[in-house]
């Protein structure tokens, strides 16, 4: 046997006997969490492909439609059931694409009226159910609410009894996407004309002073007309119509919506006049005065970097009130397009006719800051966006945005006054899977996160996560938590506690009695010639992170990109690496100690306990230190 066969088989003999692991410890990490404090999980009974997600505000439960199924559990009581909707008329598809077509995948579950909303596919037969609170059920077409096969580009608004909807009716035609009002006060569509390819994002309903004054807003991404090099593929709009928007009053124009228009939403960077021109996603922030509510929109560009630019209702209906028509230079009718009638009333055939061969503004719809900048900007590729409300112990409202990555995880964004600030990142799903839906429950501070495979109840207020230390609590600048009688702790349980979201220096809040002292070195016994990881968790993208090996420095981490840990390896341990070390972390003045441990060698640290007795496993130690021997000879 060569002497590298004899330290193979050294090195297992002696990671089997004492237990000795090649990599570093596994820590928790404060800041960048792989599982959430107490989050718990429902794991569907088998994956499902298309999943659809709803909650009901300030509950426990969650409803998720698969394929033929729907799923219920409480995270409260753990009480689950399944409700199967079978496929009932197979072969109704006109050109079946695959065997997807042939199922019933559920697209869409909602509160209706005094039950359950359920529509699926239908197997190329669209279907609707209405679940009462007894569980029965009753079907009726759902064409225009259901697609026919799963569909990325579809969009449902369950608005009371009316429903709107970017679905097609009909497999055989209806290529060209609409925004129709499938039920309510009736059906509706826009003309084919008013949009090029659009890609639908999401819709509200918004109510006005007076009830006819109602409106809708949806917004989407649609093609470019300007086909010129240096112009962006794809536009961001918002669009508005009038809710009781009767229709025209030609043959040709009775189904139309008559209150149609549209503006671009622009989201630039005013310092590298970078354009984000890609609009994600949207969430709404509703106010008592429609005016004050705000849209956030998420954006992206081609290069992947996202920007969230926030805009007020306020603005977006007054660029509609005031703005001129692109392209268009004869006198305004006296109904001006999008201008809502009286209830009962239809719009002129003549402001119809301008504003559907006219459907776009001139004005261009600007960012709510002073500087119309946005919000905020970076490399991450963000999905889905959505935002709360914190009520701090200093009496003052703050927004928690919360930010789904292309990876898995969701960064957790406050705006502060002095500024924005990624205080963690939840790593949700540990292989990164997918987020498919992200629901926030602003009353019960609860956040519901989907996947293929399971949904997750994450709570927002995880203050335990900050160490039990003063320094620590006050640094995250998390408006949930706050310092109090030695401890981190939730505002929802404590209004009193100390908080610093001002940005300001923090020193001086915390006294020498809310400093916890930290851990000695802690003895890590590893074995000559292998190979050992340090592991220091990075708990602030804030933060400078140094190892130091008996006080001289070895490795600087730089959490610009920020990473999970800031490791040190040691690819050969021989005796000039043993001692101490310790990974330092330090931020705006403060520094602590994260990680002390002290390398030792697995042959001189050996335990003595009571007399020495001949046992397998001293024999093993014995025959192990021949080997060495041997190896060394």
């Amino acid at each position: 046997m060569d002497r590298r066969s004899l330290l193979a088989l050294f090195v297992a003999l002696w990671a089997s006997q004492l237990g000795v692991r090649a990599a570093g410890r596994c820590k928790v990490n404060p800041r960048i969490i792989t599982a959430p404090q107490g989050a718990k999980e429902y794991v569907f009974p088998r994956s499902e492909k298309y999943p659809v997600f709803y909650h009901k505000e300030n509950s426990s439960a969650i409803y998720i439609g698969g394929e033929g199924k729907l799923y219920y559990y409480d995270f409260a009581t753990y009480e689950n059931y399944t409700e199967d909707f079978p496929v009932k008329n197979e072969g109704q598809c006109v050109m079946p694409g695959s065997l997807e077509d042939n199922k019933n995948y559920l697209t869409l579950v909602e509160k209706y009226g005094d039950g359950m909303l359920v529509c699926g596919t239908g197997a190329c037969a669209p279907t609707c159910w209405n679940l009462t609170q007894k569980k029965e059920r009753t079907s009726w077409d759902g064409r225009g609410i259901a697609p026919f096969t799963p569909d990325s580009n579809t969009l449902v608004v369950v608005d009371g009894h009316d429903i709107y909807s970017t679905i097609k009716k009909s497999q055989q035609n209806g290529k060209i996407p609409r925004f129709r009002r499938v039920r309510g006060g009736g059906e509706l569509y826009t003309s084919d004309t008013v949009m090029q390819n659009p890609q639908f994002v999401k819709a509200i309903t918004l109510r006005h002073e007076e009830p006819h004054q109602d409106k809708i807003y949806y917004f989407f991404r649609e093609d470019n007309p300007d086909k010129s090099p240096e112009a962006p593929r794809n536009i961001s709009r918002v669009a508005q119509l009038c809710k009781e928007d009767k229709g025209g009053t030609s043959s040709l124009s009775a189904s139309k919506w008559t209150t149609f228009l549209k503006a671009s939403l622009i989201c630039v960077d005013p310092v590298t006049k970078g354009n984000f021109n890609w609009l994600q996603d949207v969430f709404f922030v509703r106010a008592h005065n429609w005016r004050h509510s705000k849209v956030y929109g998420l954006f992206t560009n081609t290069w992947g970097s996202s920007a969230v630019c926030v805009y007020s209702f306020g603005d977006i209906d007054n660029v509609f009130r005031t703005s001129r028509l692109k392209g268009y230079n004869g006198p305004n009718p006296d109904i001006k397009p999008g201008q809502c009638v009286s209830s009962g009333q239809h719009t002129p055939s003549e402001t119809f006719k301008i504003a559907d061969s006219h459907p776009e503004v001139e004005d261009r719809v600007e960012p709510l800051s002073p500087t119309k900048s946005p919000l905020f900007h970076n490399k991450h590729r963000y999905q889905k966006i959505g935002v709360h409300e914190v009520f701090a112990s200093d009496g003052r409202r703050y927004n928690v945005l919360y930010l789904a990555t292309d990876k898995g995880s969701i960064h957790k964004i406050v705006e502060l006054p002095g500024g924005v600030q990624n205080i963690m990142e939840l790593q949700v799903f540990p292989k990164k899977d997918p987020i498919q839906s992200m629901i926030l429950d602003h009353e019960r501070a609860m956040l519901y996160v989907g996947s293929t495979k399971k949904v997750v109840e994450i709570p927002m207020d995880m203050c335990r996560l900050y160490r039990n230390n003063c320094d620590s609590c006050l640094l995250a600048r998390d408006p949930y938590c706050g310092w109090f009688n030695g401890s981190c702790q939730s505002v929802y349980l404590n209004r009193e506690v100390r908080q610093n979201l001002n940005l300001d220096p923090w020193q001086g809040k915390c006294q020498k009695k809310d400093v916890k002292e930290v851990d000695d070195y802690q003895n890590i016994a590893v074995v000559p010639f292998s190979r050992y990881y340090l592991n220091c968790p990075i708990e602030s993208h804030y933060a400078t992170y140094n190892w130091y090996h008996n006080s001289s420095l070895i490795k600087t981490c730089n959490t610009t990109h920020p990473q999970q840990n800031c490791f040190h390896f040691i690819q050969n341990v021989s005796h000039v690496h043993y001692g101490r070390y310790v990974c330092v972390s330090e931020e705006d003045g403060f520094k602590q100690a994260l990680v002390k441990e002290r390398l030792v060698n697995q042959f001189t640290f050996m335990p003595q306990k009571g007399q020495a007795t001949m046992t397998f496993g001293s024999g093993l130690q014995l025959l192990l230190m021949v080997i060495l021997v041997e190896l060394f000879h």
